[in-house]
C-alpha cells in the first residue's frame, strides 16, 4: 500500500526533491537527540509497538584459564514493550501558488515545508528529552532511575567544567566509561561561550574536550537544565519507524494538503547511564 500517496499530488519528481530535501535539511539542522542518541530502525510505519530489553547493575567479565565458569551470562533484568506514536505537521499548498511558480519559471516556493520540518524536530527533541505523560514515555530529563548532580553557578567561571566533571564522575561510578554526551538548555549553553580565566579558551571549549566534542544546545531543554549521557547502543536507542518524510493527504478546495511525519520512540535500556545536572 501506497501510504504517502504521492502520485496523487500536483507536483512534479523534482518539486517532490525541493519539498524532500527542505523538510531534510531543515529537521537534521535542528535535531539534537539524534546526534547523541543512536537509532534502531527504519522498522516499518505500521509498528505500533516494540518491546525491548532493559538492563541493571554490573556484571564483570570473567578473567581465568579456562573459561569454565557459567556464572557471568549477561541477561535481561526485564523486558518492556514501547508505543511508537506518530509525530506530524500538515501543510498545504495553494493551487494559485504552484502554477504561478511554473508560469513564472521559478522553483516552487517550499518555505512551508521547512516550518512544518522545524515543528515536527521541536516535537520530536521535546519527547526525546522530556517525554509524554500522556503517553506515558518518559525522556531523559525525567527518567526513574536516572542519576542526578546539583547545578553549580554557571555565571562563575569554571562552574559548566565543575558540573560536566560531576557528571561524568557520577557515570563513571555507575559503570558506564564513555563516551559521554551533553545536552544543555540555549541559557546555560550561553554562559559557557566566555573565556575560561587566562587559557584564551572559551569554557565550552574544556566542556567539549572532556566530553569528545559532543555538548549540543536543545530548545528542548528550558531554563537551567542539562544532562549528560553515556552513549551507546546498551544504553539508549531511538527507535524509529517511519522515518521523516512527507506524504500527500487530499485536495481541499482545489488547494493541496501534505503531511510530514514520522513515528519513533526512545528506549532507555539503561537508565543509569543517564545523569542529569539540576
Amino acid at each position: 500500500m501506497d501510504i504517502l500517496d504521492r502520485k496523487s499530488a500536483p507536483l512534479t519528481g523534482e518539486e517532490w526533491n525541493r519539498v524532500d530535501e527542505a523538510v531534510v535539511k531543515t529537521a537534521s539542522n535542528m535535531l539534537v537527540g539524534r546526534k547523541i542518541i543512536e537509532v534502531l530502525g527504519p522498522l516499518g510505519p505500521g509498528v505500533y509497538s516494540l518491546p525491548y530489553a532493559i538492563f541493571s547493575g554490573r556484571n564483570p567479565a570473567g578473567l581465568d584459564l579456562t573459561g569454565d565458569r557459567g556464572d557471568l551470562t549477561v541477561e535481561a533484568d526485564h523486558r518492556k514493550t514501547v508505543s511508537l506514536p506518530i509525530i506530524f505537521k500538515d501543510f498545504k499548498f495553494f493551487w494559485r501558488d504552484v502554477e504561478a511558480d511554473r508560469h513564472l519559471g521559478i522553483p516552487l516556493d517550499v518555505s512551508i515545508a521547512a516550518v512544518a520540518a522545524a515543528d515536527v524536530a521541536i516535537q520530536e527533541d521535546d519527547l526525546i528529552f522530556n517525554g509524554n505523560a500522556e503517553l506515558g514515555a518518559q525522556g531523559l530529563l525525567n527518567a526513574d532511575g536516572r542519576l542526578t548532580v546539583g547545578l553549580g553557578d554557571w555565571k562563575e567561571g569554571g562552574g559548566p567544567l565543575a558540573d560536566a566533571v560531576q557528571a561524568v564522575n557520577a557515570l563513571t561510578s555507575a559503570g558506564h566509561y564513555g563516551p559521554y554526551a551533553m545536552a544543555v538548555s540555549p541559557y546555560l549553553y550561553g554562559q559557557t561561550v566566555r573565556v575560561y580565566g587566562n587559557t584564551g579558551m572559551l569554557e565550552l571549549d574544556q566542556v567539549k574536550a572532556l566530553l569528545r566534542g559532543h555538548v549540543y544546545p536543545s530548545s528542548a531543554l528550558k531554563g537551567n537544565k542539562a544532562v549528560v549521557i553515556a552513549t551507546g547502543i546498551q544504553n539508549l536507542n531511538l527507535a524509529v519507524g517511519q522515518d521523516l518524510v512527507t506524504s500527500y493527504t487530499a485536495a481541499e478546495n482545489m488547494n493541496h494538503i501534505f503531511r510530514v511525519f514520522e513515528t519513533l520512540a526512545l528506549l532507555i535500556r539503561r537508565s543509569d547511564a543517564i545523569c542529569t545536572i539540576e
